[in-house]
């Protein structure tokens, strides 16, 4: 929500609960298309709390958006940290001067 009000560079999202476990029906999406920074939306492809399909529907809301998607991972990449600190680090680089 901060990204909505503040002039940030760019915004890097760690495993963003897009909805319950479960609860499909509720996203998590109305202010999605209100961010204008660079975006980085980082998940596991076994999220319980975005499921991927409708997350890369989501992605789509956000001007000037990317998905990077971790296999076998949920919510949470403490396994892939390295990895996924490594693609957030080059997003800042090439899209937060």
């Amino acid at each position: 929500m901060a990204a909505i009000e503040a002039d940030f560079g760019g915004l890097v999202l760690f495993s963003y609960p897009l909805h319950r476990p479960g609860f499909t029906d509720q996203l998590r999406t109305e202010h999605l298309p209100s961010i204008r920074c660079p975006t980085l939306f980082l998940s596991g492809d076994r999220d319980p709390f975005a499921r991927l399909d409708l997350l890369k529907e989501a992605v789509k809301l956000v001007p000037h958006a990317r998905l990077e998607v971790f296999k076998g991972q949920g919510h949470g990449l403490l396994a892939v940290l390295d990895q996924a600190l490594d693609v957030a680090v080059e997003f800042i680089n090439s899209n937060c001067k």
